[in-house]
């Protein structure tokens, strides 16, 4: 299935959508059923490189223990896993889980990012939105295309954007929307995905405002005096539209920087108001 602008989408290739909240199990064989199972958590959170383009894995959030203590989340690593009658089954394998996971991976948890929610700004400084889901290749975690979209509200008039792994020049602090608790000077307090400038010309799909632009067309078409009448008041309505939109983006970004943030550390603190601010 190819994707406009983006390249080839291949049957290796997954959305984080397809699998944000599913159930995760783990092998648990047992003397009469070799093949049980046992579950771990549901995944709530998607862990990407802190300089490249590449999912490195996800959080899982497990239940607390007699529903008090609570218990840390643990991190799989992008290929730590398969898929069995549709299920998600962690690999009892060396380097697939945790602190053995990050040493196979030559990576510090701490210094990876959560690339779902934060804004996406060109590098003359464009707003875009925010990014809502990821596709990525399963076999090597390398991203193959980025969705960026303005929010539930915004989406609903502007539609989507997608973005080939190339237009993506990485996570950088100093832009974008607050991460953590710091003073007004404090610009690594901010952080945001930057994309190059000619993302800015990506086609936007989807959304009440392609389905006005349709809709116009034919009504065009087909009374050229009905259009020609109504046209100031539709295009004062989507002005409006873009400027509401806008605001929501604005302030549903700095809401989601709130919650995702609050500690220095990129990671700590930060997964956990991450998961606080998705429920």
């Amino acid at each position: 299935m190819a994707m406009l602008g983006v390249g080839i989408i291949t049957p290796m290739d997954i959305n984080t959508k397809d699998l944000a909240t599913r159930k995760v199990w783990t092998e648990h064989p047992r003397k009469d059923d070799p093949e049980a199972t046992k579950k771990v958590g549901r995944i709530h959170a998607f862990v990407f490189h802190p300089k490249e383009p590449r999912l490195v894995g996800f959080l899982v959030k497990r239940p607390d223990v007699a529903l008090m203590f609570h218990r840390k989340d643990l991190f799989v690593a992008f290929n730590g896993w398969h898929i069995q009658d549709g299920d998600i089954i962690l690999n009892n394998t060396a380097g697939s889980k945790d602190r053995s996971a990050c040493k196979e991976l030559s990576i510090n948890l701490d210094e990876c990012v959560i690339w779902v929610g934060l804004p996406v700004i060109t590098q003359d400084g464009t707003q875009l939105g925010i990014v809502d889901s990821v596709t990525f290749d399963s076999q090597t975690g390398r991203v193959v295309a980025l969705e960026v979209s303005q929010g539930a509200t915004a989406n609903t008039l502007l539609g989507r954007r997608t973005l080939p792994p190339e237009d993506i020049c990485g996570f950088k602090r100093g832009i974008g929307t607050q991460l953590y608790m710091a003073d007004d000077d404090d610009e690594r307090a901010l952080g945001a995905l930057l994309v190059k400038d000619r993302a800015k010309d990506a086609q936007v799909v989807g959304g009440a405002a392609e389905k006005a632009g349709t809709a116009t067309a034919v009504a065009k078409d087909k009374v050229t005096r009905t259009y020609k009448r109504v046209k100031p008041k539709v295009q004062k309505a989507q002005n409006k539209a873009t400027e509401t939109a806008s605001n929501a983006v604005e302030k549903g970004v700095y809401a989601t920087g709130k919650q995702i943030g609050r500690t220095k550390g990129m990671f700590k603190n930060f997964k956990e108001e991450f998961k606080k601010g998705m429920e």
